[in-house]
């Protein structure tokens, strides 16, 4: 009977070994994969059946006017749970690693693993496909905005609303002229490949500040559907190593904005030998050329870099292949103050040609028009009936900057002002 008990036992361990490898199927989604977040999601919106331990994730969420919510959404605590599925099944294990942590965040590292019925093959991918829809639909019409932590990408804040593409107004033919080639470019991978050239594309923005280069990129963006890898020049942090690999890993469907390159190539101030950052090298103006066009330089990626500082930037940086096409955003132009008045004020074309004869060759950036038309919001007639007043304030601000430079007083500055009709603004 002993004999018979022993082999009855191990009969049915071999039983149910034999039927988990036949009849079920097992998925593994490890914390550090895309897809854990969509599962996540997914779980969410499908409820846990019947599980009374849950966990909370709360969605901290301000309005366009200021106002705050949280939401509140219960998702599995760690351990077994079940979710029914198109009349499906799945037995979710969630297990949490007690030695391990995600080094940047100090979060533990998880591990999701859903088991089902193998009467369905495709259940998973069924699932997954799903779960990575439901995530697209909520950020759709939206642009998401990565900032690198440590050594990845994460997104920093919620998505924002696409901006329009028309409503950054650059000078006549400079949008549609940086759309089409980034078209062109993102149509030509094999035209690329078989030249053996890299398949990557740089772009430079420059021009004096508040003229709309970094507006521009966000509603570029938008128009491709990218999102957009903001990487800080002036971290402390960065290093050559960690810019190239930041370079290496961009997450699929975005683009890179490096904001005031300038940085790397000037002087920079050492660090505290005492601070968190002793000992630590930052980013090069070599390792800067070599992250972009380098031996260790990746391909597949569009780059826009920004500067207000164009003549300080060495030949080196801006020679073809690390910046393609060369675009100078600057102060507004006749055809801009036109298109600007017009998109605050629809239909009056005859005010825009008054607004613009009397703007003209003052010097505008697009930064301070829009600060102003926010005065006169749906008032066209008191923005053309204000504007030279508010010029005449704008050139004596300049004069007494201007004076204050030169170190001279009140009294040489009012008959200056008294003098001179138009004050261009004070160089970059």
């Amino acid at each position: 009977m002993g004999a018979a008990m022993s082999v009855l036992r191990r009969s049915a361990t071999l039983a149910e070994v034999a039927f988990r490898r036949q009849m079920l199927m097992t998925l593994e989604i490890p914390s550090k994969d895309y897809a854990y977040q969509w599962v996540m999601q997914w779980m969410v919106a499908n409820r846990v059946h019947g599980s009374r331990h849950l966990g909370v994730e709360t969605t901290y969420v301000k309005d366009s006017a200021g106002r705050q919510t949280a939401d509140f959404d219960f998702i599995p605590s760690p351990g077994r749970h079940w979710v029914r599925w198109r009349g499906n099944f799945i037995m979710v294990d969630r297990a949490r690693e007690t030695k391990t942590v995600d080094m940047s965040t100090g979060a533990p590292w998880e591990t999701l693993t859903l088991t089902a019925l193998s009467l369905r093959p495709g259940i998973f991918h069924e699932l997954l496909s799903e779960a990575k829809q439901a995530a697209l639909a909520r950020e759709e019409g939206m642009t998401i905005i990565y900032q690198c932590y440590g050594h990845e990408w994460r997104p920093f804040g919620n998505p924002k609303r696409n901006r329009p593409f028309d409503s950054v107004v650059l000078d006549t033919g400079v949008s549609d002229q940086v759309f089409g080639d980034i078209q062109d470019f993102l149509q030509s991978q094999q035209w690329y490949l078989d030249r053996g050239i890299p398949y990557r594309r740089g772009y430079l923005l420059h021009g004096p500040p508040g003229c709309g280069k970094s507006s521009f990129v966000s509603a570029l963006a938008g128009r491709l559907g990218y999102n957009i890898c903001v990487l800080n020049l002036g971290d402390p942090s960065m290093t050559d190593d960690r810019l190239a690999h930041m370079l290496a890993v961009v997450p699929p469907r975005s683009l890179v904005l490096l904001e005031d390159v300038d940085f790397a190539v000037g002087q920079q101030a050492p660090h505290d030998p005492t601070g968190p950052y002793a000992g630590v090298t930052r980013v090069t103006f070599s390792g800067l050329l070599n992250a972009l066009d380098g031996v260790i330089a990746t391909e597949e990626r569009l780059v826009f870099m920004t500067t207000n500082h164009f003549h300080a930037l060495p030949r080196a940086l801006v020679r073809p292949g690390r910046v393609d096409l060369s675009i100078y955003v600057g102060l507004a132009s006749r055809s801009q103050l036109k298109r600007m008045y017009i998109r605050f004020f629809p239909g009056q074309e005859g005010l825009s040609e008054t607004f613009a004869t009397v703007c003209e060759d003052e010097g505008l950036s697009m930064a301070e028009l829009q600060g102003y038309f926010m005065f006169f919001k749906n008032k066209p007639e008191e923005a053309v009936a204000n504007i030279q007043a508010w010029l005449d304030e704008r050139r004596k601000v300049h004069q007494e900057q201007l004076a204050k430079m030169r170190g001279e007083t009140s009294s040489d500055v009012a008959e200056k002002t008294s003098d001179v009709d138009k004050v261009p603004p004070p160089e970059e």
